[in-house]
């Protein structure tokens, strides 16, 4: 995806909005490679429930600005997962792959921020962006 314009908050969050409902299809990809029992598993967990919780604060923030939030996107049904998970996969395969997305969706929210929007969507980016750091710390540390 491209980097937001500046001048179009509505387009820098879509983009997070997209790469979260990606990061969504990921992680319920990499829950079913852990077994339950797993630490990772629970973390994985953990994150699919803050990644759906994100999405919605995104999209409330898209209709506070009047746009309808899937208008210009794939919604998650219609969406081929981004990395496509083939057979079985160890721990650190997961963790990487996870952690790799976190990354991606980590470069759009710095692109988001630095756009200009009202202090909900600024704040509501701000957490987002914090809980991606902790979960990747929580990742890197299971």
């Amino acid at each position: 995806m491209s980097p937001p314009r500046r001048d179009d908050p509505a387009a820098a969050l879509n983009q997070v909005l997209s790469e979260v409902i990606d990061a969504i299809l990921d992680v319920r990809q990499a829950l079913r490679r852990v077994p339950e029992t797993q630490a990772l598993h629970n973390e994985l967990d953990q994150l699919l429930a803050d990644l759906r919780t994100w999405a919605q604060l995104l999209a409330d923030q898209d209709q506070a600005l009047g746009i309808s939030p899937l208008a210009s996107m794939a919604s998650g049904a219609s969406r081929t997962p981004p990395n496509p998970w083939h057979g079985a996969a160890s721990n650190q395969q997961v963790r990487q792959i996870v952690g790799e997305h976190l990354d991606r969706l980590g470069h759009q929210l710095s692109a988001a921020l630095a756009g200009r929007y009202g202090d909900q969507t600024q704040a509501a980016l701000t957490e987002i962006q914090w809980g991606i750091l902790a979960h990747k710390h929580a990742l890197s540390n299971t």
